[in-house]
């Protein structure tokens, strides 16, 4: 007898109608024979398609989205962003901003998140108790936070995180130095010796910015691939999002190094720091996968609009409209992000996770449905997602949230806006929008009342 049971969904990958039969969380039967399950999901052929994978963002950062708009990358972190965490980051600003982002990951058919941020132990605990999977990315910078003083607080906090992490089911650990300049070669060095002794990847930023590859220039002499390089430490456990400003040669590195690039097109955008040549990186065979970044910066957490508009920028900035098909773009959307971190997902085949989304193909926006792939990535919309599973888990079905409560969700953003809109207003907690002492403290008032 099979855990779970999806009836007659129209299988894309296979150009059919099925039934998959779902086994300790994974595919254990396709096939046209109903099979005895404990739990059975009736698909009345909707489109079955494999679930994302966000492989770049910042979970708890719901909680800032919408704030400093319009402002390029380090002015954004350094007069807005950098501030607010300084005041507000804390295990509960963590969990209550995670369980926003979990919500809106899942209704837009997101099962693996690549997570960055600052107690990580507590995006881990609402994780499980959602049933999502993320991987936990310990922060680690050179200046002080409130997770840690010093370098070496953060390298010996790191190794702790590790080991408590490591063999969970649906959690697992990641290393994240934040960037090359934000972490001297010291720090990285030894971020490079934890993750090989402990076997776990890293994640971080990389490339993002022309700014940063002149900064990266100005202190070590090389820019930021050649630098890592030059440390000695770029093998196959490097995640590194962004790399939209690259050199033929550090292009090659990545490649023969097998580094996987996390492309985040919306930040970039939005940020300004420009369009990186995925098309190029498809072409070298470079592992590329697809991030939202998090959504104080793209400002959603939408990876279906991610995967359309990467899809759309390779052709527009190659020229070239055969530089990256829909097949490619699903392929990186998913497949990619499951095994750059060895997640046997991403696929519906026997065997493979139990990861997939039921999509709705009725509306007028799907009519006349000829190419299911090329019309998922650039005719539908997030909003098309019925049902999402991971792992075998129903986390939604009919658009409704089966392990989170939609009403608290709402209740937690406005508690969270009163207070951020007070300490930037100069009149604590509650103070709503007025724009006293906002420029006392650096800020330009939102006004979102106005």
């Amino acid at each position: 007898m099979f855990d779970l049971l999806v009836k007659d969904a129209f299988v894309v990958s296979l150009g059919k109608k099925l039934n998959i039969g779902v086994k300790d969380g994974k595919i254990a039967y396709l096939g046209e024979e109903e099979k005895p399950a404990k739990e059975v999901l009736r698909a009345e052929g909707k489109l079955l398609f494999p679930s994302f994978a966000n492989m770049h963002t910042h979970l708890p950062m719901t909680l800032l989205r919408g704030l400093g708009a319009d402002l390029p990358l380090m002015d954004w972190l350094q007069k807005v962003i950098w501030k607010l965490e300084g005041e507000f980051v804390s295990p509960e600003f963590v969990k209550d901003g995670t369980i926003i982002a979990l919500a809106e990951g899942i209704r837009s058919g997101t099962t693996l998140f690549m997570d960055m941020y600052f107690f990580e132990e507590v995006v881990g605990e609402v994780a499980k108790e959602v049933g999502v999977r993320v991987g936990l990315g310990f922060g680690i910078l050179d200046f002080p936070t409130k997770v840690a003083k010093t370098p070496e607080e953060y390298i010996k906090r790191a190794r702790e995180f590790v080991k408590a992490f490591k063999g969970e089911e649906l959690v697992f650990p990641v290393l994240c130095p934040h960037a090359p300049y934000t972490c001297g070669p010291s720090t990285l060095r030894k971020v490079y010796e934890i993750a090989r002794e402990e076997d776990v990847y890293i994640h971080t930023h990389l490339a993002e910015t022309q700014e940063e590859v002149e900064r990266i220039k100005e202190t070590y002499g090389n820019t930021p691939v050649m630098h890592l390089e030059r440390l000695g430490i770029l093998d196959q456990r490097w995640l590194c999002a962004h790399a939209v400003w690259t050199t033929e040669e550090e292009r090659e590195i990545l490649k023969e190094r097998e580094v996987k690039v996390l492309h985040c097109p919306e930040s970039n955008l939005k940020l300004a720091s420009g369009i990186a040549p995925i098309w190029d990186y498809v072409k070298r065979d470079i592992h590329v996968c697809l991030g939202t970044d998090g959504p104080a910066s793209n400002d959603n957490l939408n990876m279906h609009e991610e995967m359309s508009l990467m899809a759309k920028l390779q052709k527009g900035v190659s020229l070239d409209a055969k530089a990256m098909n829909a097949q490619t773009a699903l392929k990186i959307a998913t497949e990619n992000g499951f095994r750059a971190v060895g997640i046997k997902g991403g696929r519906i085949e026997e065997g493979y996770d139990a990861d997939f989304i039921l999509v709705n193909a009725d509306a007028p926006h799907w009519q006349p449905l000829y190419e299911p792939i090329s019309q998922w990535v650039y005719s539908a919309s997030a909003e098309d997602i019925d049902t999402v599973v991971c792992k075998g888990k129903i986390l939604m079905e009919k658009r409704e949230l089966k392990t989170i409560d939609q009403e608290k969700i709402k209740f937690l953003a406005q508690k969270w806006r009163e207070k951020i809109l007070g300490f930037m207003t100069g009149r604590g907690a509650g103070g709503g929008a007025s724009a006293s002492g906002a420029e006392g403290r650096g800020f330009k008032s939102p006004r979102p009342d106005a």
